[in-house]
């Protein structure tokens, strides 16, 4: 049977074509498929040239006083051109590295941050920017509530317009601030020799002078640690950087601007001998006999047999002899150049053989004991400000003596322990007896021979009183029989506080029959998260070296959980924990300062390096911190001296 319909018929195709398609001519099929390889390359390509031009496009320039603390501004992209004002910092945590330094154009300073890969890339191609070097950076902004810095993202966008470099510096002998951001060579004897959180810092003796010198850690954790020591004679060359605005040092930015030109073999000589050395750096060991000032140097007589020599240095180098700890009679090293008249200008002392002062009673010093070395305590009766200096009037129930601290020793005072030398409180000096006008004056002559005990002392050194037989040695004594016992005894006592008088920490403790300041290692003192002031201890004192050598907590009494707000001035001293939330973070050179909120008042938190250890913190964070109450300036702060009372929550 035929079907009627046209299909499977070419010919009835074309008929239906003509009947629909009446009157136009057929035209050719077009080959649509390679349109789309087409379009996607016109795509692909419009694309990179967007990428070209936006990378080729620079972010515009700004001013850091209009970005910084612009919310506005959070996450764009800007540059910055300034002058370089601070050492660059190293921060590693948790294995990956990170660059700090800070930048001001003028209209402010900002923080410029450099995290991993980054700031190895940094590092190892040298391009670390460095005081008085100056940049221009292409930041992305981090804006916080009371903080913003920015981010370097790529090394491309560190530009140098000019560095603090001159492959011929000038020499000095000597820092002035006149000299900020120049860049100076200078060479001579390392006299102190430091590992601090932002790198090695030595002095220099340069013969006229001292210079003191920063290898920054920016240099050392990529690279080999230059091998120098006490008494190497050295070749630096780098910026000169007003620490702290006002203290002239020169921060090496290459590791080949370091020499040791070499190991000093310092030759030992003899007393009678230093004439027969003029020009030339030696030691020599002799018995302290005393000290005394004149014209702005410090005069130590020394002696072996029946010869004596009177040697030249400055307080910073006599600061190494510890007047509580190493006193006339002690047998000492100095090292130092001599000078055409002979005499011995020390830049290095060392103590061979100490032989510790006894506590004097003040009503026994005479003139003639003028230049030994004695330890007084007593109550302060008055206090003088004479300029820079300070005199205090002290009594220990025996008699009265002046104590003149130098400006220059005054300076270096911790504030806490200026703020507890005031009349009725007691304190305890090392020093060298001199006479001024007629009057005996004890003579502090380091920051660290002076101990402010914050709380009057209870009775005086009259009125010791010796062990009885079987106490002394290891047995238990009270702290009336402390002045005179010796060995290692036991005490058991109520813990009224804690101080810090540099370098030292002091726990304040009480018995029965009386109070006393104990000097103690942080490390000994009770976690106060645990354990706070008020608590019943049992303590093992070593009364030759005067130093606690182990704490038994007898019975615990939890240190007060306190609002932020609740923190007042009577508790200074004491233990006590808080709790709150990071508000804002300030890293100094060797502490980190936190302000927490528990939303009843600011509180500043100040920790020290050395108890800080790796941790860090971001604002926002939670965290409950133990430790003493104390005040800086006005300010109320709790000091943590244990890590572990310290508590991310």
């Amino acid at each position: 049977m035929t079907s009627n319909g046209s299909n499977g018929n070419p010919d009835s195709r074309k008929e239906e074509k003509k009947l629909y398609y009446h009157g136009l001519k057929e035209q050719k099929k077009i080959d649509v498929s390679k349109l789309k390889y087409v379009s996607l390359v016109i795509a692909v390509l419009g694309v990179a040239l967007i990428l070209i031009a936006a990378q080729s496009a620079k972010a515009p320039m700004a001013k850091i006083s209009d970005v910084y603390g612009n919310y506005l501004m959070n996450y764009a992209v800007v540059r910055v051109e300034g002058n370089v004002v601070s050492v660059p910092y190293v921060s590693e945590s948790g294995g990956k590295l990170s660059v700090t330094f800070s930048v001001n154009d003028g209209t402010g300073s900002i923080d410029i941050r450099v995290y991993s890969p980054v700031a190895e890339k940094l590092i190892k191609e040298g391009k670390v920017p460095f005081p008085g070097d100056r940049i221009e950076a292409e930041i992305q902004l981090r804006v916080r509530e009371t903080y913003t810095y920015g981010m370097l993202q790529y090394l491309d966008g560190l530009k140098f317009i000019s560095k603090a470099y001159s492959p011929n510096p000038p020499k000095v002998t000597t820092l002035t601030e006149k000299m900020a951001n120049e860049y100076v060579y200078t060479e001579g004897l390392v006299t102190s020799l430091n590992n601090v959180s932002s790198g090695i810092l030595m002095e220099v003796d340069t013969g006229s002078g001292r210079v003191t010198v920063l290898i920054p850690k920016v240099l050392l954790v990529i690279g080999n640690t230059p091998k120098v020591a006490l008494g190497d004679q050295v070749k630096v060359a780098g910026v000169v950087y007003l620490y702290k605005g006002s203290s002239p040092e020169i921060v090496v930015r290459d590791l080949k601007d370091f020499t040791v030109v070499g190991a000093q073999q310092v030759p030992q000589v003899s007393l009678d001998e230093l004439k027969d050395h003029v020009g030339e750096t030696v030691s020599v060991e002799a018995t302290l006999e005393k000290i005394t000032y004149k014209s702005g140097q410090y005069l130590v007589t020394v002696s072996d047999g029946d010869v004596s020599a009177v040697l030249y240095t400055s307080r910073e180098v006599l600061a190494a002899i510890n007047p509580f700890q190493a006193g006339s009679g002690s047998r000492i090293k100095a090292i130092g150049l001599v000078g055409d008249n002979g005499t011995l200008k020390v830049s290095k002392f060392e103590v061979i053989s100490p032989v510790k002062p006894e506590l004097s009673r003040i009503g026994d010093l005479s003139s003639e004991m003028l230049g030994r070395i004695v330890v007084i305590e007593g109550n302060i009766v008055s206090t003088a400000n004479v300029g820079s200096n300070l005199k205090l009037v002290v009594n220990d129930g025996t008699g009265e003596i002046t104590v003149f601290i130098p400006g220059s020793v005054v300076r270096e005072l911790d504030e806490n322990v200026k703020g507890q030398l005031k009349a009725g409180l007691g304190v305890k000096v090392a020093g060298y007896l001199d006479e001024y006008r007629g009057t005996l004056e004890v003579i502090p002559y380091t920051p660290e021979a002076i101990i402010a005990y914050g709380k009057p002392i209870g009775g005086t050194t009259e009125t010791t009183t010796t062990p009885s037989p079987g106490q002394g040695g290891n047995g238990t004594i009270t702290l009336s029989q402390l002045p005179s016992a010796s060995g290692t005894v036991k005490l058991e006592v109520k813990w009224e506080a804690v101080y810090y008088s540099k370098p030292n920490y002091l726990i304040e403790v009480s018995d029965d029959t009386g109070r006393v300041n104990l000097t103690v290692s942080r490390d000994l003192i009770p976690n106060p998260l645990k354990t706070g002031t008020g608590s019943e201890l049992e303590i093992t004192y070593d009364a030759d070296k005067d130093r606690v050598v182990s704490i038994e907590v007898v019975k615990a009494v939890a240190s007060p959980l306190l609002e932020t707000g609740e923190v007042s001035s009577d508790m200074l001293g004491k233990t006590v924990v808080v709790q709150g939330t990071v508000k804002s973070i300030y890293t100094g050179s060797s502490f980190v300062k936190l302000t927490i909120d528990d939303g009843s008042g600011e509180l500043v938190i100040f920790i020290p390096k050395s108890v800080l250890g790796d941790r860090t913190f971001n604002e926002g964070d939670i965290v409950k911190i133990g430790g003493y109450v104390t005040e800086y300036r006005g300010t109320l702060e709790v000091v943590p001296y244990r890590g572990d009372a310290i508590v991310k929550e």
